[in-house]
């Protein structure tokens, strides 16, 4: 059996009763609509208000680079060893400064 053999096979013209009709309104391209609107959520407002104000967070500089380096070092070699209450100390140096200002 040969796939391209359709002997018998009509496809009906447009118009005609079964064939493919275009849906209605979709006629063709239009020319865009002057009555578009945008909102943006205070929300998203407010992210790109903080992104702006906080700049590119992601870069380190080259100081900043050599400690994290060192850090991965020591803790490759398992000799990391962290003072409990001066990370306790910072870490409540933070939150009562965030909730403070």
């Amino acid at each position: 059996m040969k796939v391209d053999d359709r002997k018998g096979l009509r496809t009906p013209s447009v118009g005609a009763p079964g064939a493919v009709q275009p849906a209605a309104g979709n006629a063709g391209p239009s020319a865009p609509s002057t009555t578009d609107q945008v909102s943006v959520s205070d929300t998203a407002r407010q992210l790109a208000q903080l992104k702006a104000e906080i700049g590119d967070v992601g870069q380190v500089d080259a100081a900043g680079q050599e400690k994290i380096q060192g850090l991965r070092a020591v803790m490759a070699k398992g000799q990391y060893s962290a003072d409990i209450e001066d990370v306790a100390r910072k870490l409540l140096r933070q939150v009562v400064g965030d909730l403070l200002g």
